[in-house]
């Protein structure tokens, strides 16, 4: 309803000078940061054994005790946050759960769910999982009275609460300490009112459920946000569509949160172009063990395609015992499977690298070595390589903007692959809806399909940690 309504809205407006409609709304002075990003590299084989997650600890609360086993069957998800030039900076650390029911007390119920989350970040080392970007943990008011929240990191990281259940002088002061302190707070689910002016004085963002609105009721709460308080970040929360995308940063919304930028856009052309069919050329070659010279002559026509490869191999994080130095180099020590990984990440990379091409590739890189940990016990040699490949390529159509049969066409991929990526079926099938519905927060499928590859939730929790702390050590 949000896109249709917008559409309506900007269909008789004048465009602005980059050609994209202009909307009257809003015409907000500032301006969002831009973060920097830094190139980097990765390692997909050798993981530092300091990435060990450890078990989860169990958590004290008013209510019926949780030991380590109870908390190691609750899913934890993570949903990215996006500046407006979409830009991954930071996650919402989330413990997957079905909705509360019952006659037992939901304030009590949800503080049991803040402490249970809580601990489980504590345990999980919440500093290195989010490493330099942003964490969201959204919580109940009751828990800001709770000493367990103290133990989180004061820096990076931002509580959501929302504070209908409760709003005293008690609450506003305990989160003056907090924010003294240096924690953010994220206000949800907030409608402006006398009542609330002394949050909007303390909060640093404002997250709003872009779903429980149409535009022009969107339009008016921004508006009426802004005016009161300059000063606020806004969230706009659950965006799953581009369209939605689009109508929430043109009233200016400063971050998105949701997974719309990894969803193909039929209206727009695709985006095979003459880089990334060259990349192709060289996964097929290296598939297909091509002579070290035949590889060589194509780099040769885009030296920065060498450069970008070899800048990732020999990137500190990988603890080669040397510097690779050549293509030829690159095969001798690594080998051709090696060396197939880390150019299915030049698909990515190739050509003009937008932010949009970034955090897909952040995305697939979780997928990757998700799966590969996931399957790591189950699989050996290259059907363990292939859940690397599948997890990598999940996203390719995505990226290409064309369907997912189309952007496999070119690469002359195995069959349980290929059936993996374009059917769902197969070896990989189980794995790679696995990591999908870790991301849609599907509980109900999470688990029948963690049963199914025979793993538990500590084992899957653990998995994805790993793979997002894997992947957030990667500046691309």
């Amino acid at each position: 309803m949000l896109g249709k309504i917008f559409k309506s809205l900007i269909g008789g407006n004048k465009m602005a000078d980059n050609g994209v409609p202009a909307v009257s709304v809003l015409v907000p002075d500032d301006k969002p940061p831009h973060p920097s990003s830094n190139t980097n590299a990765i390692d997909t084989t050798h993981i530092p054994s300091g990435d060990v997650v450890t078990s989860i600890l169990p958590v004290e609360t008013s209510g019926t005790p949780n030991d380590s086993e109870t908390l190691g069957q609750r899913f934890l998800g993570r949903q990215p946050l996006l500046d407006r030039t979409q830009h991954v900076v930071g996650y919402e650390l989330m413990l997957r759960r079905t909705p509360i029911k019952g006659d037992g007390d939901l304030n009590e119920l949800r503080l049991v769910h803040s402490q249970t989350l809580v601990r489980c970040l504590l345990d999980l080392d919440i500093g290195r999982l989010v490493g330099g970007k942003q964490a969201l943990i959204e919580l109940a008011p009751e828990m800001l009275d709770n000493p367990l929240l103290n133990l989180l990191p004061q820096k990076g990281i931002t509580l959501c609460i929302d504070f209908k259940s409760r709003l005293d002088h008690e609450t506003i002061n305990r989160c003056k300490s907090l924010k003294v302190l240096g924690y953010q707070f994220a206000l949800d689910n907030l409608e402006p009112a006398p009542a609330v002016e002394p949050l909007l004085e303390l909060a640093h963002f404002v997250r709003i459920d872009v779903t429980r609105y149409n535009a022009i009721e969107l339009a008016r709460l921004v508006d009426k946000l802004l005016d009161k308080s300059p000063q606020l970040q806004l969230i706009a929360h659950n965006v799953h569509s581009e369209t939605e995308f689009e109508a929430c940063h043109r009233l200016f919304f400063h971050y998105f949160q949701g997974y719309y930028f990894a969803k193909r856009q039929p209206a727009a052309p695709s985006r095979i172009d003459s880089d990334r069919v060259r990349v192709m050329e060289l996964l097929n070659m290296v598939k297909n063990r091509a002579e070290v010279p035949a590889l060589e002559e194509v780099f040769k026509h885009d030296a920065m395609l060498s450069y970008k490869l070899l800048l990732y191999m020999n990137a500190p994080i990988n603890g080669l015992a040397q510097q690779i130095r050549s293509i030829a180099h690159a095969i001798m020590i690594l080998g051709y499977e090696q060396l197939y990984r880390w150019l299915t990440l030049l698909l990515f990379t190739s050509g003009s690298l937008g932010p949009r091409s970034k955090a897909l590739l952040k995305s697939a890189l979780i997928r990757a070595r998700m799966m590969e940990l996931l399957g790591s016990e189950k699989m050996t040699g290259q059907e363990k390589d292939g859940l690397f490949i599948v997890g990598v390529f999940s996203l390719l159509d995505v990226l290409l903007n064309v369907p997912m049969a189309q952007a496999v066409d070119r690469l002359h991929l195995p069959a349980p692959i290929i059936d993996g990526l374009v059917h769902h079926s197969g070896t990989y099938a189980p794995y790679l809806n696995l990591v999908l519905a870790c991301e849609e927060a599907d509980e109900s499928s999470i688990s029948r399909i963690a049963e199914k590859c025979g793993l538990d939730a500590k084992s899957v929790n653990q998995a994805h940690i790993q793979a997002l702390i894997w992947a957030e050590g990667i500046d691309l």
